[in-house]
């Protein structure tokens, strides 16, 4: 007895409708998600909020961290800015491709040489399926890329290839955003870092291929971190909290270092031009003195002139330097506190 006699098959699905639009018809109009007009900022991936959890027995206020970390957020691979995917699939020809030919599975049939104009019709790419134009796309791609005929497994024909599959599926997964699919994810996020290991093989051992290469499929090459620090090749850090705060220490010492030294040099060559004048001063004293006593002189006039001159050329550089705007200095970490003038009430 068939599952229509029974009743027990759904009334969508006996319609001939498919599971995923039966579950999406039994949403709730307030638990659908809204569609956005405009996808072009959509960001594929897997965010997650960073939270610091405090150790027992360790107290802040005795051991102040001057410096903030909070923990990275984790953004899959599948995202194009990530994956080096500079264009989608219409940099690869997908809007040259001649959608009247018939698909790979049909060319050189006989009954389509013999076939009427409506039959040649409704078996093209025109009424075929998207996976039938993403294999002739493939097979156009793979053309210009291999180095002969029967070339279907270099470490080129390969990464076109994948490209390929990486760009169609992330465009599935932007059209269907906001929903979710997470094994589409999975499995784009593990060949993004296949394709990145193939170029990184064809980066060592042909170099100008592998610049041609990323000229001809329109993509960027970004290593991970782990495969670009030195002594570390081949080895993945682990994102932790201590070692953060570290290296954010280190930088934070280092910005306050640099930033305490502009301000006393600063303040050096503001006080200059007195102590400057101050010295020629005191030079005039002891050449008159010297020329009293008759004695031999161990100050030249021509010292004095030129501590004055000096003096009035640095304040004069001091002066003009006011006017301009001053470019702030950029801090990574470490930021100079503003000190505010307390409110004076007068009676």
């Amino acid at each position: 007895m068939s599952l229509l006699r029974t009743g027990l098959l759904l009334p969508g699905l006996a319609r001939g409708l498919s599971t995923s639009s039966v579950h999406l018809a039994s949403r709730k109009k307030k638990d659908q998600l809204a569609v956005p007009v405009d996808k072009e900022g959509i960001v594929i991936g897997k965010r997650k909020m960073a939270k610091y959890w405090p150790k027992d027995g360790v107290s802040d206020k005795s051991h102040p961290v001057h410096v903030k970390w909070d923990r990275p957020v984790t953004i899959q691979t599948c995202n194009a800015e990530i994956s080096g995917d500079v264009g989608g699939l219409e940099t690869l020809g997908l809007e040259s491709i001649d959608l009247s030919k018939p698909p790979l599975a049909l060319e050189g049939a006989p009954a389509l040489a013999t076939a009427s104009p409506e039959v040649a019709r409704v078996t093209s790419l025109e009424f075929a399926r998207r996976r039938d134009i993403i294999d002739k796309l493939s097979l156009e791609v793979v053309k210009s890329i291999q180095r002969h005929p029967r070339d279907f497994s270099s470490i080129e024909v390969s990464i076109a290839l994948k490209t390929v599959r990486i760009r169609n599926m992330q465009r599935a997964l932007i059209q269907q955003w906001p929903y979710k699919n997470q094994p589409m994810k999975h499995n784009l996020t593990h060949m993004v870092s296949n394709r990145r290991n193939c170029l990184r093989i064809l980066r060592e051992t042909d170099y100008k291929k592998y610049e041609w290469l990323l000229e001809k499929l329109n993509l960027l090459y970004k290593p991970m971190p782990w495969d670009e620090a030195p002594g570390v090749q081949g080895e993945k850090e682990g994102v932790t909290r201590k070692k953060s705060l570290e290296r954010l220490t280190d930088l934070w010492c280092e910005e306050l270092r640099r930033h305490r030294l502009a301000a006393l040099r600063r303040g050096l060559e503001a006080r200059q031009p007195e102590f400057l004048r101050r010295k020629a001063d005191t030079l005039q004293e002891i050449l008159a003195t010297e020329e009293e006593l008759g004695l031999a002189p161990s100050v030249s006039r021509e010292e004095v002139e030129k501590c004055r001159s000096r003096a009035a050329a640095i304040e004069a550089r001091l002066q003009a330097g006011e006017g301009e705007e001053v470019e702030e200095e950029e801090y990574m970490v470490y930021k100079p506190e503003v000190q505010r003038e307390q409110n004076v009430f007068v009676r």
